[in-house]
């Protein structure tokens, strides 16, 4: 690739300016095509002469017509402005199909999105979405990912944030646990991860110490629901999450008073989402009025 001297070129604006006046054969259709006045138009044109040392148009109350040097210059210009657009165009065709990537985390994708995802490729068969469900927080930048659901406060430098719901935080265990009367919840071990995390503001909402209380830990957070169906402990989620195994029954909430919310964010890449994206979000957006009818958290203040 050569390298080019951007101090020798004349301003871009410059160079469309000429370009379209060239084109239009009229500063004043020139201007209207740019959205520009039809001063600014001259004025740039005049700075190009200026700039090469050359008389590009030549003027006349019927308008201009360009001299031999300028109608070079502007099938050169023509040419390369239509190379740009062209560029620029199977870029975005290019982006527009490739899939939706989508990350969040592992309970959230089997409690939430699967069970409704078929509704939105069915307003949108075109689409195709590649999701990467896990438990940590990727760089959606630096990854490449187009949309992700966090929970959290909402506060992501640098990404576009949109609140999306809030769910209260529920301690469940298995019915033998909870429905048995001589369970002691007292020594009823937590299925948390050793070193800590938002559960941990969760269990003291509920008036309990994280350090003192009983802990196991799978190994793996995506393994603590499974583990909590069999009755080895209690389980702290978002009550949205639970919900498959609510409704089937294999949870059941315990008698822990948590006060804790948790609060869902659609995030976004700080520029703009292409049109595919845009789609998925207002899917989404139109999804949280169903999920607000399914369980019992309240909708967001923000």
């Amino acid at each position: 690739m050569r390298v080019i001297d951007w101090t020798r070129l004349p301003s871009l604006t410059a160079l469309r300016s000429f370009e379209a006046a060239v084109r239009t054969q009229s500063f004043s259709a020139a201007a209207r095509s740019l959205n520009v006045t039809h001063a600014a138009v001259a004025q740039q044109v005049r700075i190009l002469e200026d700039h090469l040392g050359i008389a590009l148009l030549q003027r006349s109350p019927r308008g201009v017509t360009p001299t031999p040097a300028g109608k070079d210059l502007a099938d050169r210009l023509s040419e390369a402005f239509q190379s740009i657009a062209d560029g620029l165009q199977e870029l975005r065709e290019g982006e527009d199909a490739k899939p939706i990537r989508v990350t969040t985390t592992t309970y959230f994708a089997e409690a939430v999105v699967f069970p409704h995802i078929a509704s939105f490729w069915r307003e949108h068969p075109e689409c195709e979405i590649a999701f990467t469900p896990t438990d940590q927080s990727l760089d959606l930048v630096d990854e490449g990912y187009d949309l992700a659901i966090r929970a959290g406060a909402g506060n992501w430098d640098g990404l576009q944030v949109i609140p999306f719901f809030e769910s209260p935080t529920i301690a469940c265990a298995a019915p033998e646990v909870v429905d048995n009367p001589a369970t002691d919840w007292a020594v009823v071990p937590w299925l948390l991860p050793r070193e800590g995390g938002w559960e941990d503001e969760a269990i003291r909402s509920a008036g309990l110490d994280p350090d003192t209380i009983p802990r196991t830990d799978v190994g793996n957070p995506s393994l603590e629901i499974r583990a909590a169906e069999q009755a080895m402990g209690l389980v702290v989620e978002s009550e949205v999450e639970l919900w498959p195994q609510l409704q089937a029954g294999s949870l059941k909430v315990a008698p822990v008073p948590i006060t804790h919310v948790s609060r869902y964010f659609i995030v976004t890449p700080p520029w703009g989402s292409r049109p595919a994206v845009q789609n998925l979000i207002r899917w989404f957006l139109k999804l949280r009025k169903d999920l607000l009818a399914q369980v019992r958290f309240e909708e967001s203040s923000s």
